[in-house]
């Protein structure tokens, strides 16, 4: 059977393998698992076969559920639900069946892959170090659908489930191992099948614990004060799971649901609980936009698919980074650790071994945690030369330069780099505001100029701009897409602009939560309905981090600043000079900082903006996001990006944007293109322009089908 292959050895053992046909990897369809069941099914009924053993003709075992079936299902929610049902049935009848069941994991074993292997009796895993299993179903706004809430709250606990599940915790073969989610593990250097095959010989008859009538699903305990010990130790789970998502997840919701209703019911009604509960989330806006966005545009972009055509891949040996600030030992350390050598420039030696314990540092934190041996931060440290001397750069095949932003020293930088560099070297600037262009003019070869604007920290944070200045090369482009992908980065390709995307965008969200607090609004409801919409922290506490006075620098230097903004600009410089008030650094801002103790925020604001009483949270909500969406269509608009999928990717990567809404863009079909006009209309008659819809913009939602402008889904 295509995607499926057969075979039943002298011993009555049969081999059930995956192979799905045109894919680099097994996934779990509407045609593969069909495919399985009816093979599986053969086997159950064959009276000549002893035992199974599931495995993979491919590098891994299984992949897990394919998520462009899931964000494209089309069918009713009882044709969704019935689907699940019968898939429970299927892989019952292999766990009711007395014939013993391997599941020979050669590879990785995620989400459905990991719940099929559940149903099995044994579960052997290849102990290669990047082999990982676990249910990461959540990680895309999904949670197990073929079991594996259930498996898990019978195998692990409900503390556990509850905490793997939620957190998608993936497994090596011996934390598998330990946790009891595999059975046993073999060397990389072993057949995973012969000991598939030899435990079935030993085992002729087997049985799920669950289907034991005397199965107590563990951490349950027996007697008096079980269900309110039970419901107690829920609701605090609830309660955990509204504080951190605050009520922007079904899925997160939903999974909760399914793990609690499960808990007191036989296995065989918990699946079904199970499968209402998945239809219900599949349903949901929320989890399509977050596959769609997570999955698909993140996914793509991470594989370099905004690379120009035609243009070989470009191999990296030695790259220099001049500065060694905070930024820059953040991108000799990435390059490091993807194998470069990187040649570490800073004005002093000291100054440059300063940045290479960055480096050290962050591994330190990972070796105390397990994560890593010495021997690895010992070869990735040796890949780091710190030095003042510009010629250590003359053989490196990439330059970025992360100084300070003042456009003076970094063209002095350009010049003194490109004296000694070969001529078919690039030049990467990390700016974050000065258009590429600009910095450009002081190349002598400004078709090799390119943007490769990082966040902070650098190690953490996955989204790199690339942007192109206006004599930027396609080749140029290229070959920076494939430094990014070499250092594991997800790229998305900006066109020059003061403040690119990310930069310009996000300081739309900042300046609209200053302008609230000087409006009356309480700056801790400002704060809070930032973080209730799904926002990672709130704009003043931003305001704090970037400091007041870099913010009066760049508005100071942009000669585009609309009336809104000049009017912020002087606010700004008020509260810096009235007030005394820049930010984190000089421990004053929006926030105190005592030293030691939590950050709070200024209790005398509420003497210089007096309080009103009438506002509006969904208001305050709406006008933080609006601000950014708005913005962020007028750079697809402008051309600063080509498709609103990079907005999206951007927005989520770059600037935390609520990922359930799906991104910037995805966020106007998120509430309805209807509803996002005239609410844009509302806003803007009482706020001002900066809230006015682009002409082109309401052309696309008058013309917009089902109320969405821009994704189907």
């Amino acid at each position: 059977m295509e995607h499926i292959n057969y075979t039943i050895d002298a011993n009555g053992i049969a081999f059930i393998t995956w192979d799905v046909v045109n894919s680099p990897v097994n996934i779990m369809n509407a045609v593969t698992m069909p495919a399985f069941f009816s093979t599986m099914d053969k086997a159950l009924e064959d009276d000549t076969v002893k035992g199974i053993v599931i495995n993979s003709a491919k590098n891994d075992f299984i992949a897990g559920g394919d998520l462009k079936w899931f964000l494209n299902y089309d069918k009713s929610k009882e044709d969704c639900y019935n689907m699940l049902l019968e898939t429970h049935k299927a892989m019952r009848r292999m766990e009711v069946s007395e014939k013993p069941i391997v599941a020979a994991m050669n590879g990785l074993a995620l989400g459905g892959g990991l719940e099929l292997a559940l149903a099995c009796n044994h579960r052997i895993m290849t102990a290669h170090p990047k082999n990982k299993t676990g249910l990461i179903e959540c990680s895309v706004g999904l949670f197990p659908g073929a079991g594996g809430t259930q498996r898990y709250l019978r195998m692990l606990g409900p503390q556990k489930t509850i905490q793997y599940i939620t957190q998608s915790k993936k497994f090596s073969a011996a934390q598998a191992l330990k946790e009891g989610i595999v059975s046993e593990i073999c060397a990389p250097e072993e057949d995973i099948n012969t000991k598939a095959k030899e435990w079935i010989l030993v085992n002729e008859k087997t049985q799920q614990p669950w289907d034991n009538k005397r199965f107590q699903v563990p951490g349950t305990p027996v007697g008096v004060g079980q269900l309110s010990g039970i419901t107690e130790f829920f609701s605090v789970s609830n309660a955990m799971a509204f504080k951190n998502t605050h009520g922007n997840m079904p899925h997160i919701k939903n999974v909760l649901s399914a793990i609690y209703y499960g808990a007191s019911c036989g296995i065989d009604n918990a699946l079904e609980i199970e499968a209402r509960y998945f239809t219900d989330t599949l349903f949901t806006k929320e989890s399509k936009n977050i596959i769609r966005s997570s999955f698909i545009f993140i996914g793509d972009a991470a594989k370099g698919k905004a690379k120009p055509k035609g243009f070989e891949k470009t191999t990296y040996n030695k790259i220099g980074v001049l500065g060694a600030g905070m930024m820059g030992a953040g991108i000799a350390y990435v390059s490091a650790k993807a194998g470069l050598e990187v040649v570490l420039k800073d004005i002093s030696k000291e100054g440059a071994e300063k940045g290479k314990s960055y480096s050290q540092i962050v591994e330190n934190k990972k070796l105390e945690k397990g994560y890593t041996t010495q021997e690895k931060i010992d070869a990735l440290l040796e890949n780091i030369y710190p030095s003042a001397d510009v010629n250590d750069l003359k053989d490196c095949d990439l330059i970025i330069e992360a100084v300070f932003e003042n456009e003076k020293l970094k063209n002095t930088v350009t010049k003194e780099t490109e004296s000694v560099i070969k001529d078919e070297v690039i030049y990467a600037s990390n700016t974050s505001s000065i258009p590429i262009t600009t910095l450009a003019k002081a190349s002598s070869k400004p078709d090799k100029y390119i943007g490769l604007h990082f966040f902070s920290p650098v190690d953490k944070m996955p989204l790199v701009e690339v942007i192109v200045g206006n004599e930027t090369s396609d080749e140029t482009l290229a070959a920076a897409i494939d430094y990014v992908i070499k250092i594991r980065k997800v790229p998305i390709v900006v066109n020059d602009g003061r403040g690119f995307f990310t930069s310009r965008v996000f300081g739309k969200f900042v300046n609209e939560g200053i302008s609230m607090l000087s409006e009356g609004i309480p700056p801790a409801v400002i704060e809070n309905v930032a973080k209730k919409i799904g926002m990672p922290v709130g704009p003043l506490a931003i305001s704090d981090e970037v400091n007041l006075k870099l913010m009066l620098d760049v508005m100071g230097e942009d000669p585009t600043l609309t009336k809104h903004e000049k009017q912020l600009e002087k606010l700004i410089g008020d509260i810096i000079k009235e007030h005394g008030r820049t930010g984190k650094k000089e421990g004053a801002g929006f926030y105190e900082y005592p030293n030691g103790a939590k950050k709070y925020l200024w209790s005398e604001w509420k003497k210089i903006f007096p309080v009103k009483e009438d506002y509006d949270e969904e208001e305050v909500g709406r006008r933080l996001l609006f601000a950014m969406v708005i913005d962020a269509y007028k750079c697809i608009d402008s051309g600063v990006l080509k498709e609103p999928k990079d907005a999206d990717v951007g927005s989520i990567l770059g600037l935390g944007f609520p990922i359930h809404t799906g991104g910037v863009m995805s966020y106007i079909d998120y509430i309805g293109a209807s509803e996002f006009a005239s609410y844009s209309e509302k806003l803007a008659t009482q706020y001002g322009e900066r809230f006015e819809l682009p002409k082109s913009l309401k052309e696309l939602i008058e013309k917009a089908e089902n109320n969405r402008v821009f994704y189907k889904n």
